[in-house]
């Protein structure tokens, strides 16, 4: 009774359960300890799917070659005559960076590099480097594991002659992705962040989500000198780029105002030493840029307005200011700023574009109003170093109120002489101060003025003229503080002393003297 109730469990379970290779059938009644083979299979194990967790190889798409990384192992691939191109393929390691060296003295070509499902994650265009003379390091990093990437090389458009010549490297770990594609996700915010360049050349990629408008800062902190740092958009155009070459410090800032989108916060730290020192970078949102940067989006100052203050944001920030004015009346405007920076000003009347920078001291601008309001432009002198620091800056504002003298001579103010002071006031470029005398043929006259000692300083520019226009200029002298232009008359009849300057470093006051001398 007990064997039939067996027997009936036992068909109850093989109907349950159908696998075909459920287990070794052993004979009822036999006892497995006295056969040597009781329970061993001489087949088992032969099953290739039986219990196997490994994962199938990798599938290698038809035409590709397969590249196994190597330090060493440089690659001579010839390209022939045709279009076709050279058609390659690597099994990516988790977190692992890999570097595609195109040797030296390799002729123009065009490379793609795409992943698993085709689409292309980083393009080189190199069709017009003629025999490149350097080698060029291609970084790829924050690739999917396990899946198959392939690299297609096209030729230029004429058949070369060399064979294409690369090594491919597997660099190890990254902590970060280096291309646009694979770019981890980052958040502005105060919170700092390390990371490590393991080798030179490679980079740390981070995409970031931006407000239209919005100044961004990245600021670093690196253990070497040796780096670059930089915002670039989708397309991989730069917005704002630094490096280390010419400042030699381990710190490191810059800044842009954003489009709106998607954009990349890029760090490259070039250290050689070992071991490697990790670094700290910051991402900052700093919000809406203080001032606007058009007319229509300039920042409104009301008439009599002594002084503002404001920070350039960005190396291409630029602010304008609606000034309010009074027609007729000369203005100047000056711009102090902390740092080593410097500020650039120019200015324009309602309807007009902005003056060309005016010669000498950039951080200086004068004019004469013609209107209830006129526009001053803000920028930063783009001759001292490149390099990002948040600039503070004040404009100071000057009105000389209506012009002192005449800027022809038929609007001349009258000299009588024979020895007279005259007070001379350039308040901009454009202004002119004329004065008039009545002249007997063969006598001489002579104007006089202090010779301006200030650092970078110009004289005033004069000239003699008569009523014809003709101009006098003559040689100027220096005796002790003054310099001095003097006319013998050639004929009797009125003439003019014409004073001007293009230079905003001689505008302002000075104290001259007309002398009748003798003949």
């Amino acid at each position: 009774m007990l064997v039939a109730c067996l027997f009936a469990l036992g068909a109850c379970e093989s109907k349950d359960d159908p696998a075909p290779d459920a287990g070794t059938t052993v004979d009822a009644g036999t006892d497995a300890g006295s056969d040597p083979d009781a329970g061993s299979d001489p087949d088992a194990g032969s099953d290739p799917d039986a219990g196997s967790t490994e994962q199938p190889p990798p599938l290698i798409p038809e035409g590709y070659t397969l590249l196994m990384p190597s330090e060493t192992e440089v690659h001579s691939v010839p390209r022939g005559g045709g279009e076709a191109p050279l058609r390659f393929a690597f099994v990516a390691e988790a977190g692992h960076h890999y570097d595609f060296i195109v040797e030296a003295a390799n002729e123009g070509y065009v490379l793609d590099m795409r992943d698993a499902q085709g689409r292309s994650i980083d393009r080189v265009d190199q069709r017009f480097s003629g025999l490149d003379p350097f080698a060029r390091s291609w970084h790829w990093s924050g690739l999917t594991a396990g899946a198959v990437h392939t690299v297609d090389v096209s030729q230029v458009t004429v058949p070369t002659r060399l064979p294409f010549v690369f090594r491919f490297v597997d660099m190890g770990l990254d902590d970060s992705g280096d291309l646009f594609t694979t770019a981890p996700s980052w958040t502005p915010s105060e919170q700092p962040r390390m990371g490590t360049g393991e080798h030179k050349g490679e980079r740390d990629l981070f995409s970031f989500q931006t407000v239209e408008g919005h100044v961004y800062v990245l600021d670093s902190v690196f253990p070497t000198m040796f780096w670059e740092l930089g915002f670039f958009d989708s397309l991989k155009e730069p917005q704002a780029f630094v490096n280390g070459m010419y400042f030699r410090e381990t710190h490191a800032a810059t800044a842009f105002k954003s489009p709106g989108g998607v954009l990349y916060a890029s760090i490259q730290d070039n250290q050689v030493t070992l071991p490697l020192q990790p670094y700290t970078v910051v991402l900052k949102d700093l919000g809406a840029e203080d001032h606007g940067d058009t007319v229509e989006t300039a920042t409104a100052l009301s008439a009599g307005t002594a002084s503002v203050q404001a920070k350039m944001e960005t190396l291409k920030d630029k602010d304008i200011f609606s000034l309010g004015v009074v027609a007729g009346h000369a203005y100047r405007v000056s711009c102090t700023i902390d740092g080593d920076k410097g500020c650039r000003l120019r200015n324009a009347a309602p309807g007009s574009d902005f003056s060309s920078l005016q010669g000498g001291d950039m951080s200086t601008t004068a004019f004469r109003a013609s209107q209830a309001t006129h526009f001053v432009h803000v920028d930063l002198d783009p001759v001292v170093p490149a390099r990002w620091v948040e600039g503070q800056y004040t404009l100071q504002f000057e009105d000389f109120g209506a012009d002192d003298h005449g800027d022809t001579l038929a609007t001349a103010t009258p000299l009588t002489g024979p020895s007279q002071a005259v007070s001379v006031f350039i308040a901009d470029p454009s202004d002119h101060d004329f004065f008039s005398f009545e002249a007997t043929a063969g006598q001489r006259y002579q104007l006089s003025c202090e010779w301006k000692t200030n650092p970078g300083q110009l004289q005033l520019s004069s000239a003699f003229e008569d009523m014809q226009g003709t101009r006098y200029p003559g040689a100027i002298e220096r005796v002790d503080q003054r310099w001095m232009r003097t006319l013998t008359a050639p004929t009797s009849g009125t003439y003019g002393i014409d004073l001007w300057t293009a230079y905003t470093v001689a505008l302002g006051a000075s104290s001259c003297q007309f002398d009748v001398l003798a003949p």
